[in-house]
C-alpha cells in the first residue's frame, strides 16, 4: 500500500515521503479500514514535527481522524466487511491514516450516520467527540450558560461552537483577525473576541455584563488560557483539551480565591457509558442538522504534505484529504 511517511522528525514538506509498504494487520480488538478520506488537524502537523506526545519516534505516518470501509475484522467484531465507518488512530506503531489502509481500535471506530458523506465523516469523529467530552462529559455545560471557546476557527473549536449552540448555551469564541472571527459567527457564535485587539478575560466579562464564562473550552493552553481564566464566572469550569500554545501557568491560589475549577479532558479517557451516550447524542444532532461539518477544502492525496505544512496558520474549519 502507499502511505505518507516521515523517516525523521521535521517540517512536513521536508520529511514526508510517499512510501510503498506492507498492508497492516489487525490485532485483537482492532480493525483494518480501507481509508476513504482523512480530516487533517494540528496534531497531524505536530506528529511529523516531533511535538505530539503520542508519536515519540519515527518512522511516522500522520492522520488522526478518518473515514472508510471495514477491510478486515476479527470473528467477534461488531463490524463487518464493507461497512462504512469513521475512526481515529492513536498512531499504533507511529502509524496514522494517511495511507490506503489504517488500523484502528474497535472502541475508536464508529458507524457513519446516514446524514454524513465520507468526507464529512472524516472531519467529524475527532473534533465532535472531543467537543462532546469537553462540554458534556467533563464540563457539564447546561442550557442557558455561557461558553467561551478558545481557538474557535480550529477543528475542535469550531465543533465546540456548534455543539455549544445545540446544547442551548450562549457561545463566545476567540479568533485572530476578522476573517477567522467571521468564520466563527457563521458557525453560530453569539460573540467573537478578536485576540489581536482585545484581552480575552476582559472582553468576555464585557460581553456577558460582568458574569464571565461558565465553561471555557480550551484547546490552546499557554498565555491565552491564562488570559481566559481571568474572565471565568463564579463556579466556572475551564476544560483543558490541548496545549498548542504551550503550558498555561494557572494558579491554584487563584482557583481558590475566585472559586473555579480546571480539569483535563481527552477523547480516549471516557467510560463505556459516556462513549455510548456521545454516539447517540452526536448522531441525533447530525441527523437533525443541528451540527454539521464545515469543510473548507478537499484535496487529493498528493497534496497532503503541503496542506499539513499550512495547518495552524490561516486554515479554518475542516480540510479533507481524499485517499480513495
Amino acid at each position: 500500500m502507499f502511505a505518507w511517511q516521515a523517516e525523521k522528525f521535521g517540517e512536513p514538506l521536508d520529511v514526508l515521503e510517499l512510501k510503498d509498504m506492507e498492508k497492516p494487520v489487525a490485532g485483537p480488538g482492532e480493525v483494518v479500514i480501507k481509508v476513504g478520506a482523512v480530516g487533517l488537524g494540528l496534531p497531524d502537523q505536530m506528529s511529523v514535527q516531533g511535538r505530539y506526545p503520542f508519536v515519540t519516534e519515527c518512522p511516522a505516518i500522520p492522520g488522526h481522524s478518518f473515514s472508510g470501509t471495514i477491510d478486515t475484522a476479527g470473528p467477534d467484531s461488531a463490524f463487518s466487511q464493507g461497512q462504512r465507518v469513521m475512526a481515529r488512530t492513536m498512531y499504533k506503531n507511529q502509524a496514522g491514516a494517511l495511507a490506503e489502509y489504517a488500523v484502528a481500535q474497535e472502541i475508536d471506530t464508529f458507524p457513519v450516520p446516514d446524514a454524513l458523506d465520507d468526507e464529512q465523516a472524516a472531519g467529524f469523529v475527532v473534533p465532535y467527540h472531543t467537543a462532546y467530552v469537553g462540554l458534556v462529559s467533563r464540563g457539564k455545560l447546561a442550557e442557558g450558560e455561557t461558553l467561551l471557546v478558545l481557538g474557535g476557527s480550529g477543528a475542535s473549536g469550531s465543533a465546540a461552537i456548534e455543539l455549544g449552540k445545540a446544547l442551548g448555551a450562549t457561545v463566545v469564541a476567540t479568533a485572530r483577525g476578522e476573517a477567522k472571527a467571521e468564520f466563527c459567527r457563521k458557525l453560530g457564535a453569539d460573540h467573537v473576541i478578536d485576540t489581536t485587539r482585545s484581552h480575552i478575560g476582559e472582553a468576555v466579562r464585557e460581553v456577558t455584563g460582568g458574569h464571565g464564562a461558565d465553561v471555557i473550552f480550551d484547546p490552546v493552553g499557554g498565555e491565552p488560557s491564562d488570559a481566559a481564566a481571568q474572565g471565568i464566572a463564579f463556579g466556572g469550569r475551564l476544560v483543558l483539551i490541548g496545549i498548542s500554545a504551550g503550558f498555561p501557568t494557572l494558579s491554584p491560589i487563584d482557583m481558590i480565591n475566585r472559586t473555579y475549577s480546571v480539569m483535563g479532558a481527552a477523547l480516549p479517557n471516557r467510560t463505556a457509558d459516556e462513549r455510548s451516550q456521545a454516539i447517540a447524542d452526536l448522531d441525533a444532532l447530525a441527523t437533525s442538522g443541528k451540527i454539521s461539518v464545515p469543510i473548507e477544502g478537499r484535496y487529493p492525496f498528493a497534496e497532503a504534505p503541503s496542506l499539513i505544512a499550512r495547518l495552524g496558520g490561516e486554515i479554518m474549519g475542516r480540510h479533507i484529504i481524499k485517499v480513495q
